[in-house]
């Protein structure tokens, strides 16, 4: 005689809870272990592009006189928020900056107030050392004249004579002062483009009527144990025009407009767009564009030019000289 178990549904049903129990902590491990591996991916690309971050090195032989051809085809870097492209870039002496704008309420703000560059070696968003250029005569004489407003009161013959973008290039030869601040070898808070110490800026226009502007600091003025090991911070910054006090709106500028101030150094020299020679990093070049996305038709809303517009960005300094 056989005997035949029959398995009761309450004893299958548990089996089945057994199973499925054992297979959800499966998964679970198998997750989790997805999961660290991920984390641990994730991680590391974050840090591997942390430490990719690094500056253009040197395309060769760059000179600090406003023209971007040095630079190569493009600019390397884009800030996507102000639309801007531009170059930093290092060696073992200098850092540099190449930046382009297009936009005509940018150019008459640096024409007028300047641009700043900020540098903070340790990576803070924070002020430390910068340089500003162009900066107003003390006497208010450097572009108060050639960049006046067209006015109402302009003679027609007059404006026919002589072509305002024709003039805005002409003023660029009397652009000669700078102004540094943080640097503690610096004697003077402004210097002039033929200064001693190094520093130079430059602006210039191309073709095309926009404007291109160069600056060089030497790595030497800074205050860093090894500057190649920290993340550095770097600011640019478009200054507004300062209102002239009782001003009444009509768009005229005041005496010593723009980042102006602080004691006169470096020798006079001879007046120019700036210059100088060095050994720059990178790519760069050509970029297009500016803080406000663009604007080169020239009608604009004058009351903009009393806003400053600025942007951060880190990098590490090259490595590769």
């Amino acid at each position: 005689m056989q005997f035949v178990h029959k398995v009761k549904p309450v004893q299958c049903r548990y089996a089945s809870l057994l199973l499925n129990n054992l297979f959800l902590k499966m998964l679970l491990k198998l997750s989790l272990s997805a999961g660290l591996l991920l984390s641990v991916a994730v991680s590391s690309f974050a840090q591997s592009e942390q430490h990719s971050s690094n500056m253009a090195s040197a395309p060769g032989k760059i000179s600090i006189d406003g023209n971007l051809n040095d630079w190569g085809d493009s600019l390397r870097y884009y800030n996507p928020e102000k639309k801007l492209n531009y170059t930093l870039a290092n060696d073992q002496q200098n850092l540099y900056l190449a930046i382009r704008f297009n936009d005509r309420m940018e150019q008459e703000r640096i024409m007028r107030a300047g641009l700043t560059w900020s540098v903070n070696p340790k990576g803070k968003k924070k002020d430390t050392y910068s340089l500003t250029f162009p900066v107003a005569e003390q006497n208010g004489g450097q572009m108060s004249a050639l960049l006046k407003p067209d006015n109402s009161d302009t003679a027609p013959e007059q404006r026919e004579r002589m072509d305002r973008d024709e003039m805005r290039k002409a003023s660029l030869t009397q652009l000669r002062n700078m102004k540094v601040t943080g640097f503690k070898d610096i004697d003077y808070d402004i210097i002039t483009t033929t200064n001693s110490y190094g520093f130079k800026a430059a602006l210039n226009f191309d073709d095309d009527g926009n404007l291109t502007y160069e600056a060089a600091i030497p790595l030497k003025f800074f205050d860093a144990d090894d500057i190649k090991k920290n993340e550095w911070a770097f600011n640019i910054k478009v200054n507004g025009i300062s209102r002239p006090s009782g001003s009444n709106g009509d768009g005229r500028e005041s005496r010593g407009m723009g980042a102006g101030g602080g004691r006169m150094g470096g020798g006079m020299g001879r007046g120019g767009m700036g210059g100088g020679t060095g050994m720059a990093g990178g790519r760069g070049g050509m970029g297009r564009g500016g803080m406000r996305g663009g604007n080169p038709s020239g009608d604009f809303d004058r009351s903009v030019l009393t806003k400053s517009e600025d942007f951060w960005e880190k990098f590490y300094l090259s490595k590769a000289h």
